[in-house]
């Protein structure tokens, strides 16, 4: 019952969708082989479509989190769930003068996506929020936040937002517990990691 019992249940319904749509024959943006999807990004190539794979990219967990919450907008979810996560891209490097042939090197790009209530969404390459306290963390965040910070440094602007957002709501409560998501020493999977990891997303921040 309430917003927890909100949360629970838009939980098992994405895990109920998502065990579906594996068992799909078609596939359902699961994450193995390159289907040439474009971002905007012309020296980039989003890979996630191949139905052999059984990891969800975070953009099609996005695209279903949307349509489950638009589903209900009659009777809603009272949540404003966050995605977040590793997208594989494939770059797309120029060859050199003295090189007939370069190969594509694969990375990890960091996707962030928010939704609001009937699951309308807002992306950012930067940093999303959410959440009761989500207009005092956005100006906090944007005055601490830079581009290609080291995962030590990540977790540690995080952890101020998150305080002097949550000192400025009483209905948030206090505290957080962070969670830092990173590419394994092989750049195959997924992993979180705490703030003393050495290992980086190499070449895609």
């Amino acid at each position: 019952t309430g917003l927890d019992g909100d949360v629970r249940s838009l939980s098992e319904e994405l895990s109920v969708q998502i065990s579906a749509k594996m068992g799909r024959i078609s596939g359902f943006g699961f994450e193995d082989e390159e289907d040439g999807c474009s971002d905007g990004d012309d020296s980039a190539v989003v890979t996630g479509s191949s139905p052999s794979s059984r990891r969800i990219t975070p953009r099609s967990m996005a695209a279903l989190t949307s349509h489950i919450l638009y589903g209900r907008r009659q009777s809603p979810y009272f949540v404003e769930p966050i995605v977040a996560g590793l997208e594989k891209v494939v770059m797309l490097r120029e060859p050199s003068d003295d090189a007939t042939q370069v190969a594509p090197r694969s990375c990890y790009r960091p996707f962030l996506c928010s939704h609001d209530v009937i699951g309308a969404q807002s992306k950012s390459h930067s940093f999303v929020c959410s959440g009761a306290a989500s207009k005092s963390m956005h100006g906090t965040a944007e005055a601490l936040w830079q581009p290609d910070l080291e995962p030590e440094e990540l977790v540690r602007v995080c952890g101020r937002a998150f305080l002097s957002a949550l000192e400025r709501d009483c209905l948030s409560g206090y505290g957080a517990i962070i969670y830092l998501i990173v590419a394994n020493d092989t750049g195959d999977n997924y992993g979180d990691s705490n703030a003393g990891s050495s290992t980086g997303i190499d070449g895609c921040r």
